[in-house]
């Protein structure tokens, strides 16, 4: 009962956004409009049940529409999660927040099928931020500082400190940040 009043509530605050996403899905084919339903597509449910369970992805939304979205915001809500001007960060498809709870993401770029746990910090270090490949995986409370470059396919385990490029198909852990695993076989590298 409870979980269909809640639906019920985020139909009505969040029409005009769904309204705003489905006019620059379908008539104006803006890709990153067409990228929120690989957003939340793994969770099985509708657009306004997966808001429910995960109001988050709200904060998703208003990237993917771009400064359309700004004029909602007051009615629709904020989950405060990208730091940086929507404008500028490149966001790939497939973006998966766990529970995101305590998290903050500026980068340059994020590539595909992003997967992010809580308390996670990717941003600012002397003026610069990272720059993050497709496939990377970011555990529970781990950091990405500075103007580095994450490669494809990269495990950053939880409360690691990156602060150094990490290369493609790897697995860092620790702080600072060793390279446990690379391109499958088992390592121990200082980054």
């Amino acid at each position: 009962m409870f979980f269909r009043l809640q639906i019920a509530w985020t139909f009505v605050r969040l029409f005009p956004l769904w309204l705003l996403l489905r006019f620059k899905q379908r008539v104006m084919h803006d890709e990153e409009a067409l990228r929120f339903d690989d957003d939340i597509r793994p969770f099985g449910m509708g657009f306004f049940a997966t808001l429910a369970r995960r109001p988050f992805y709200v904060e998703m939304l208003y990237r993917r529409l771009g400064k359309a979205s700004k004029l909602l915001r007051p009615w629709c809500g904020s989950y405060m999660l990208f730091v940086r001007d929507k404008d500028v960060m490149e966001l790939g498809g497939g973006v998966y927040l766990d529970h995101p709870h305590g998290t903050r993401v500026g980068a340059v770029s994020i590539g595909k099928n992003f997967h992010l746990k809580h308390n996670v910090t990717i941003g600012n270090s002397k003026g610069q931020v990272p720059t993050i490949g497709d496939n990377v995986e970011c555990g529970c409370g781990c950091c990405i500082l500075g103007g580095i470059h994450i490669g494809d396919n990269v495990v950053v385990g939880a409360n690691a400190v990156v602060i150094k490029d990490v290369p493609a198909d790897a697995v860092v852990v620790g702080n600072p940040a060793r390279i446990v695993r690379l391109r499958g076989e088992r390592v121990d590298l200082p980054l």
